[in-house]
């Protein structure tokens, strides 16, 4: 059985850590209560946690998956399993011809408020697709988080190429054709996915809610402009009423 390291909610998160050490949840969580996280200051929370649990509870298999939570927002969300999900310079024309449509009797005013941000975004690392690794980051978006639920970032980006100041007119109306997504696919395990669970548990232990302990512990992937394929798609849900 090849074990898959799930964080769409606390319980799969805790089952699937236990399993990756071998061990049961009880066990785990005992572990994790005895570690002061901030113990050495040499190391991040999530490596010291990482570590002392690999010294208590023995090494994790070599092996596993991991899911990964891609927010975004769509007329058509079939097509994830037919396309993948594709880096950004394959979806930007498409994008592109839409907007450039809805925005038709709408006026340019000002400056692209995204201008500064755009610039920085011509390179190999911008193409995506992205990922955060805990399913309340992608539904909730806390702190400094952007909600691709709400405005999928390149949709701000061209509205604000086309509209300026405008940008959030035609953001509102591709809003009101497309509807938000939590598209959750599997990678294999790079390494540094499982500290960062692990320090989400401990947070949780500790007192922190869900959400804070989602986003203070959270990693993101980044495909590198690579294709995430149709048979990783693990599931497509429609989320609330964004």
């Amino acid at each position: 059985m090849h074990i898959t390291l799930d964080c769409s909610t606390h319980e799969s998160a805790k089952f699937s850590a236990s399993q990756i050490f071998n061990t049961d949840e009880t066990t785990l969580i005992k572990a994790l209560k005895t570690i002061n996280p901030y113990q050495d200051t040499s190391q991040s929370p999530s490596a010291h946690i990482y570590q002392q649990i690999h010294l208590k509870l023995g090494a994790p298999i070599d092996e596993f998956n991991t899911v990964w939570f891609h927010g975004t927002r769509v007329d058509n969300p079939a097509s994830f399993y037919q396309d993948g999900i594709l880096p950004k310079s394959a979806v930007k024309p498409k994008l592109e011809a839409t907007l450039i449509s809805l925005a038709d009797d709408l006026t340019h005013s000002g400056s692209n408020p995204f201008s500064l941000s755009l610039a920085g975004k011509q390179t190999e690392a911008d193409e995506g697709p992205f990922a955060v690794l805990f399913k309340d980051i992608a539904i909730h978006a806390p702190g400094a988080n952007h909600s691709y639920i709400e405005a999928p970032e390149m949709v701000e980006d061209i509205a604000g190429s086309l509209l300026g100041e405008n940008y959030h007119l035609l953001v509102e109306r591709y809003q009101k054709i497309t509807q938000p997504y939590i598209v959750s696919f599997v990678e294999q395990s790079a390494g540094y996915e499982l500290p960062c669970v692990l320090w989400y548990l401990h947070l949780i232990e500790d007192g922190e809610t869900l959400i804070d302990s989602a986003s203070i512990a959270n990693t993101c992937f980044n495909a590198g402009g690579k294709l995430i394929e149709p048979k990783q798609i693990h599931k497509i849900e429609r989320v609330g009423n964004v």
